[in-house]
């Protein structure tokens, strides 16, 4: 959807976003990711090599004790760094998805489709960044299969910078890897009722 827009607020005041002609028809935001216990997407195969990689490292020391000089506790030292690399990288990946959706809120108008992401712009100001996508009687909107809950795409966006320029996006590491490769989808994530949520979109796209 090339007509994507995004705007920055200061003030977080609803009626600073919504223009005067236009009525807010539902409210939303992602029921499951913004905890920081709650993996999604990705992000549980990724838990789970490191978990596969840890144990292939465990069950590998008593042929290395018999095949290496190496003592024991310098074995056992490599396999816990490489553990701890692991351990860090799945808190880091956690906690760059919960910042990212945690601070998500997604809106329906009778005219538009919009996500606000509190962030800082490149002056360091806090406030409230808006991607906003007309409705449109031609987008191919799609419904996602995402676990627990589907999530519906709106949009999408040349690049994902464009939102927040340090790096928090719309995405974040539980999406695959290759999406938004070329153009980033804008997405209600994690939204139980999908389909509600579409068929509203699609009554006012005229």
């Amino acid at each position: 959807m090339y007509s994507t827009k995004i705007d920055f607020h200061q003030e977080s005041d609803l009626e600073t976003i919504l223009n005067q002609d236009e009525k807010l028809l539902w409210t939303g935001a992602p029921s499951y990711g913004r905890g920081f216990f709650e993996p999604t997407g990705h992000e549980k195969r990724i838990l789970l090599t490191f978990c596969v990689g840890v144990i292939i490292l465990l069950l590998s020391t008593p042929f290395l004790v018999q095949t290496t000089d190496a003592p024991l506790w310098v074995i056992l030292g490599t396999f816990g760094l490489v553990a701890l690399v692991f351990a860090g990288f799945s808190a880091w990946t956690a906690n760059s998805r919960q910042f990212v959706l945690s601070q998500t809120a997604y809106f329906v108008t009778d005219k538009r489709a919009f996500i606000c992401r509190y962030g800082r712009n490149w002056r360091l100001n806090g406030g409230l960044h808006v991607v906003s996508c007309p409705h449109s009687a031609t987008y191919p909107y799609e419904i996602l299969s995402t676990f627990p809950y589907p999530s519906l795409r709106i949009g999408t966006l040349l690049d994902e910078n464009e939102l927040q320029p340090f790096g928090f996006g719309l995405s974040h590491p539980g999406q695959p890897i290759l999406m938004g490769r070329t153009m980033m989808p804008v997405l209600f994530e994690q939204v139980p009722n999908a389909k509600e949520v579409l068929a509203i979109i699609q009554k006012n796209s005229d």
